[in-house]
């Protein structure tokens, strides 16, 4: 909480103390009933590839996607398939060059966040919080703690292949969907597949979360953006035994 108790001001205005409210409000979201309900059903034990529930209102979504719009440290990353079974990031250049069973991923990225951004740093600070972990901990049964975010922005064209996480000891991961005014045929699913063969679709409608289990056999991707002028803006975090 010291960053956010030194800025004043975010790119939207956002003061400090509406910063350190945010970072409670989200804080209650996450450690309510109904996420509890929901993660354990991803419990070991339990065999549920994926779950997911509406659970930002529009206070949230709309404190963070005009904060997101707002910013100029976006960049797109492309990634590629390597010949050992891993993915290196390219140019566009060797990107649009390469064999398309090769293109692994394209889509914005944002890995610099600006102190001004309160919004966003705010609602990273409650999913690294010790009340967030204590109370995924006891829903999913098992200690775990935060291990990383990422955050996106997918435009038309933009995709990220099936794939799996099983790394750095992680869990389960979440995926807050943002962005409001999606349509069936905009793309942008999360699509999550178990060793089964079967396969859940969530839809990326705005203040829903999504949550995947990230076990061995399980994958997960995001469908093509179609859509010539809906941006899908999402948080995906991670979450792994604890530290």
């Amino acid at each position: 909480m010291q960053d956010l108790a030194r800025e004043t001001t975010t790119v939207d205005g956002l003061t400090r103390n509406a910063a350190i409210a945010f970072r409670g409000t989200v804080i209650g979201l996450l450690t309510s009933g109904a996420v509890a309900q929901s993660l354990a059903r991803l419990s070991p034990g339990n065999d549920a590839p994926a779950t997911s529930l509406p659970l930002m209102p529009e206070s949230v979504t709309g404190t963070l996607v005009p904060e997101l719009r707002a910013l100029t440290t976006w960049s797109t990353e492309r990634w590629l398939l390597t010949p050992d079974d891993d993915v290196a990031p390219c140019s566009a250049e060797e990107f649009a060059a390469a064999d398309p069973e090769r293109r692994f991923s394209e889509s914005g990225c944002l890995r610099d966040i600006p102190q001004s951004a309160l919004a966003i740093r705010a609602f990273l600070s409650a999913l690294k919080s010790t009340e967030v972990a204590d109370a995924l901990s006891e829903a999913f049964g098992e200690p775990v703690s935060f291990r990383s975010a990422d955050i996106a922005k997918y435009e038309k064209g933009h995709y990220l292949r099936r794939h799996s996480d099983t790394f750095d000891d992680r869990r389960f991961g979440f995926v807050f969907f943002l962005s409001g005014g999606w349509a069936p045929g905009d793309g942008g699913e999360l699509v999550v597949e178990a060793p089964s063969g079967v396969t859940l679709a969530t839809r990326p409608e705005q203040g829903r979360v999504a949550m995947l289990r990230i076990n061995p056999g399980y994958h997960h991707g995001v469908c093509q953006i179609q859509s010539p002028t809906w941006v899908r803006y999402s948080l995906a975090a991670h979450f792994g035994a604890a530290r």
